[in-house]
């Protein structure tokens, strides 16, 4: 196929799905529309299964991935971290010793390796899913492993489906204790701050051991310089250690490295104005295992997806409860905040805020629905989401059999 229509297909499938992500308010994430649609043109001979590949877009996609998760470092806010100290806990808590359990429980029952490849989508989220893919894709892409990529990718398209509507319910049974306790004297307004609710605060001007370049040094190609340094010594390092620790994983260490003594900047993708095209070939690196996938594949693979989702969550759920009660969290909080897992933020935002508003019956009670719940949720999702999901599953990926 002309590499021009390629490209653009591919974007235009993106672009509708963001559409049809922001009307559904996520409930029908980006990346389920664009697997589904792919699916259909694939299975329906309407575009070749070379797509991505004609689009130019597979060439660049691993050093774009590794680009992508140094950015995510820069997004880390540790004085946030510290002032929800026990929910950082909580979420460690659920994702590694969830994550443990969960592969235990999973390996007798689906097979090794369907249950590496559930740990990390799971517990995280499209990042953990290209960290098994390229795991796979390492190992030669043998055919006992197609299937398995598949699932990892299928996983993380539905997760939001499935963890919207539990983190809702969740969250309703937490307001409404909340209210009662508010009324009865029995419950304290947490109050939050500010900084508290802020997912990320991008404008704290904050001393580094490197000053900040002057603006007019801040531009797309200075900046895409940085981060392309930054992930290149992740992928040296990597190396280093013959693939023991994943190059993923050292990108975001790294990220956060070089973020806080201010070599490269916060969100650093987005002032080079390179954030869209970056999603995208990431985005690709997944959804490219769905090129040789028939529909027998799909349906053989449902039983699997029900049973990974139906193990994950209640290993997490399990841990979250016996950990939460530990540090005083009730038990729909701590499920509350698993459910973090399966979509991160702005989700975590979205759904906090929209329980707040539907259950609070005044101002005040809205405020402090709000500011008891929203803070442990953007938390709990940088925790679970964007960091430990991501260096847990580069040590399980190591399980891996060709």
């Amino acid at each position: 196929m002309d590499g021009m229509l390629a490209l653009t297909i591919v974007c235009v499938i993106f672009a509708i799905g963001d559409y049809i992500s922001d009307k559904t308010h996520a409930i029908v994430p980006v990346l389920l529309f664009a697997s589904v649609s792919f699916l259909i043109l694939f299975w329906t001979g309407l575009v070749p299964t070379s797509l991505f590949t004609d689009a130019g877009l597979m060439a660049i996609s691993n050093m774009m991935t590794g680009i992508f998760i140094v950015n995510m470092g820069t997004l880390l806010d540790f004085k946030q971290f510290v002032a929800q100290w026990k929910t950082v806990v909580l979420g460690l808590a659920i994702v590694i010793v969830g994550g443990i359990l969960m592969f235990f429980v999973a390996r007798p029952i689906l097979g090794n390796n369907y249950a590496v490849a559930l740990v990390g989508p799971i517990t995280g989220g499209w990042v953990s899913a290209v960290v098994v893919n390229d795991a796979i894709r390492a190992l030669g892409s043998p055919d006992n492993l197609k299937l398995v990529g598949v699932l990892a990718t299928i996983i993380v398209a539905v997760q939001g489906i499935i963890g919207y509507p539990l983190a809702s319910a969740f969250l309703r049974g937490e307001a409404n204790r909340l209210v009662k306790g508010y009324k009865d004297g029995s419950i304290k307004w947490e109050k939050s701050t500010a900084d508290d609710n802020a997912s990320v605060d991008a404008g704290k001007k904050k001393k580094r051991l490197i000053p900040a370049l002057p603006e007019k040094y801040q531009t797309p190609f200075i900046l895409l310089a940085k981060v392309c340094l930054v992930s290149l010594l992740s992928f040296k390092l990597a190396a280093l250690t013959n693939g023991q620790v994943h190059r993923y994983v050292l990108c975001l260490i790294l990220g956060v490295i070089a973020h806080e003594i201010g070599f490269i900047e916060h969100d650093i993708m987005k002032k080079a104005n390179t954030y869209g095209i970056g999603l995208i070939i990431c985005m690709v690196s997944i959804l490219v295992f769905l090129t040789a996938v028939t529909p027998q594949d799909v349906l053989s693979l449902l039983p699997v997806v029900l049973g990974a989702f139906v193990i994950g969550l209640l290993s997490m759920f399990v841990i979250a409860v016996i950990v939460g009660k530990i540090f005083h969290f009730s038990w729909q909080m701590a499920c509350g905040i698993t459910c973090s897992c399966l979509f991160g933020f702005p989700g975590t935002f979205v759904v906090s805020t929209e329980v707040a508003k539907t259950i609070g019956k005044t101002d005040d009670e809205v405020q402090m629905i709000t500011d008891n719940i929203l803070p442990k949720m953007l938390v709990a999702g940088f925790v679970c989401l964007t960091i430990t999901s991501v260096l847990i599953t580069g040590v399980f990926v190591n399980y891996l059999v060709a």
